[in-house]
């Protein structure tokens, strides 16, 4: 069932983001040129969202991003930290935890890795 409903939710991301890419255990997902809101030093980057073992009932925590991600202020956002070795290559990690996270069997009603990205976006518009 928990792979099942994780393609499931890549399917339902790839209908709202173009490029998605994820490993073959579907342990992480890749937002390829996701773009980003006014106030960052680029129009977009590339995000890395790791998939816990416990999930959907154990949401993802953090967010990454290449290292040199800056405001356009050329300042480091907050709750950021360059150097975090994932997946073999170094990544800048946003620390993002959910504040709430109640998954449903219904993709529709409950929290998914579609409310994760929102949730991803919500924080990037914030800027800092």
């Amino acid at each position: 069932m928990t792979m099942e409903r994780r393609l499931r939710e890549v399917e339902l991301l790839r209908q709202r983001y173009s490029r998605v890419e994820h490993g073959s255990d579907l342990d992480w997902l890749m937002f390829k040129d996701f773009p980003l809101p006014s106030g960052w030093d680029r129009g977009s980057t590339d995000i890395l969202v790791l998939i816990p073992p416990g999930y959907p009932e154990t949401p993802p925590d953090n967010f990454y991003v290449p290292n040199g991600l800056r405001l356009q202020s050329n300042t480091v956002p907050g709750n950021f930290a360059e150097g975090q070795e994932v997946l073999g290559a170094s990544w800048a990690q946003f620390s993002y935890h959910a504040e709430t996270w109640t998954p449903t069997h219904d993709l529709w009603n409950g929290d998914t890795l579609v409310t994760f990205m929102t949730a991803v976006e919500r924080r990037l518009r914030e800027a800092n």
